[in-house]
C-alpha cells in the first residue's frame, strides 16, 4: 500500500535513462500522469515527462538566466526566494493537480536534479514525501549520446554530467533515495525493478513487468558502451571535467548495484567525495566564468 502523501521523483541527467526508469515504475504501479510529452525520434519510446512540471522547470530555469545546457550551479539562495513566492504557489499548485486522485504519483524530470533547493519547500508544503529514484549512467555514455543528438563537445557533457549529479545528491539528502543503473535496468529489468520495489515497498505487476521488458525495452537503442578503465585505446584522452565526472561515477556505480539498504548513499566518505568535487569543479569554471559573457 501506498504510503499518505508519497511521491516519486525520477532524477538524473539528461541521457542517462530517466525515460526508462520513469517507464519501468509503471510495472511498480507508479502513476505518471496522463499529460505526458509526446515522443520524439531523440526518444522515440517516450520521455514519461509531464508536460506542466517540463514547462515549468523550463521557465523556472529561464528566470535565473540557465538552461538545461548550463553547467552552472544554480543560485540557492534565489531558488528558495522563487520558492516562497508567487512561483512557489504555482509549482503547489502543480503538485497538488498531479497527485490528486493518484495512488503513487510519479512525476519525472532532469532539471529538477538542478532545482531541489526550490522544490524542497514547495514539497513540504504540499505535504509530499518524496522517494527519489535517481538514474546513473556512465558519463560517456551520456557524452556520446548528446554528441549524437545536439553535437555538445564531450568536456561540456562531461561538466553537465558532474553538475547534475552533484545537485541531484545533494538535494535529495534527508530524503529516501535510490541510485538505479541504466544498463542493469536494461539487460535485467526484472531483478531491478525487484529492487526499485524492494526500496518503495510496492509490488511488480507480472502483465506490466511482460509489458515492459518484451514490449518497451529496446536494447538497440544503447548505441555506445564505455571503454574499460584499463583499456589503452579510448576514444579521446579526456579533460578535467571527465577527470572529474569519472571519480564520482567510479565512487557510485557500486552503489547503483547495490540493495537498497546497502547502497550507503548517506556514507560519510561520500559526502565528503561530493564537497570535494564541488570545490574542484568551481575552481575548474573559475576562468571560464570570468571571461566576458556574449
Amino acid at each position: 500500500m501506498n504510503a499518505p502523501g508519497r511521491l516519486v521523483l525520477v532524477l538524473g541527467m539528461h541521457r542517462s535513462g530517466t525515460s526508462t526508469l520513469a517507464r519501468g515504475l509503471r510495472v511498480l504501479g507508479v502513476a505518471l500522469g496522463k499529460n505526458l510529452l509526446p515522443a520524439h525520434p531523440c526518444n522515440p519510446k517516450g520521455f514519461f515527462e509531464d508536460a506542466g512540471l517540463y514547462a515549468f522547470n523550463k521557465a523556472l530555469l529561464a528566470q535565473l538566466g540557465l538552461t538545461w545546457r548550463s553547467p552552472e550551479a544554480p543560485d540557492t539562495a534565489a531558488l528558495r526566494r522563487l520558492a516562497a513566492g508567487p512561483p512557489g504557489v504555482t509549482a503547489l499548485s502543480l503538485l497538488r493537480e498531479k497527485s490528486a486522485g493518484q495512488a503513487i504519483p510519479g512525476l519525472k524530470d532532469p532539471r529538477m536534479s538542478r532545482l531541489l533547493p526550490f522544490w524542497r519547500p514547495v514539497l513540504a508544503a504540499s505535504g509530499l514525501r518524496a522517494h527519489c529514484c535517481i538514474a546513473l549512467r556512465h558519463p560517456e555514455s551520456v557524452a556520446h549520446s548528446l554528441w549524437q543528438r545536439d553535437r555538445l563537445d564531450a568536456e561540456h557533457s562531461h561538466a553537465l554530467w558532474l553538475a547534475y549529479l552533484l545537485d541531484a545528491l545533494e538535494g535529495s539528502a534527508g530524503l529516501p533515495r535510490l541510485l538505479t543503473d541504466y544498463g542493469l535496468l536494461l539487460h535485467r529489468p526484472e531483478r531491478q525493478l525487484q529492487r526499485l520495489g524492494h526500496f518503495l515497498d510496492l509490488p511488480l505487476d507480472p502483465a506490466e513487468l511482460t509489458l515492459f521488458a518484451d514490449d518497451f525495452l529496446d536494447k538497440t537503442l544503447c548505441h555506445h558502451s564505455p571503454a574499460p578503465a584499463n583499456d589503452a585505446v579510448r576514444e579521446s584522452p579526456g579533460g578535467a571535467w571527465a577527470a572529474l565526472a569519472l571519480r564520482l561515477y567510479a565512487a557510485l556505480a557500486p552503489a547503483a548495484a547495490a540493495s537498497p539498504e546497502h547502497q550507503a548513499l548517506d556514507e560519510p566518505r561520500l559526502g565528503r567525495l561530493v564537497a570535494s568535487l564541488r570545490r574542484e569543479a568551481a575552481a575548474t569554471a573559475a576562468p571560464v566564468s570570468q571571461e566576458p559573457r556574449p
